[in-house]
C-alpha cells in the first residue's frame, strides 16, 4: 500500500467522522461507498465554510477543519491505488 501509517490513520479518522455523522451502518459499506465518503472528506477539508457541501455542527462550526493543500490522492495514490486503502479500511470496519 502506498499510504503510510500516519496518513492511513488520518484517512480512517476522517472517514469515520463522516460515517458516524451520517449514522451509516459500517457493515453495509462497499469500496465504492468509501470512495464517495472520501470525496466528502475532501470537500469538507478544502471548501470554504459557506459552501453547502461543508458539514457544520449545530453550533455552526465545521465538522472537519479546513486544511490547506489537502490531497484527494495522498502519498502518490491515484484512482486505482486508492482502492487498496478502501479495501483495508473495509476489512477493519466490518470487524468493529
Amino acid at each position: 500500500m502506498k499510504v503510510d501509517k500516519n496518513t492511513y490513520s488520518d484517512i480512517k479518522k476522517d472517514m469515520l467522522t463522516i460515517i458516524n455523522y451520517h449514522r451509516i451502518d459500517k457493515k453495509t459499506l462497499s469500496d465504492y461507498d468509501l470512495n464517495n465518503i472520501w470525496f466528502h472528506v475532501y470537500m469538507n477539508r478544502t471548501y470554504d465554510l459557506g459552501n453547502k457541501n461543508v458539514i457544520k455542527t449545530r453550533s455552526g462550526r465545521r465538522l472537519l477543519s479546513k486544511i490547506e493543500k489537502f490531497e484527494l490522492y495522498p502519498c502518490g495514490t491515484n484512482d486505482t491505488t486508492i482502492y487498496t486503502v478502501w479495501k483495508k479500511l473495509l476489512k477493519e470496519l466490518n470487524c468493529l
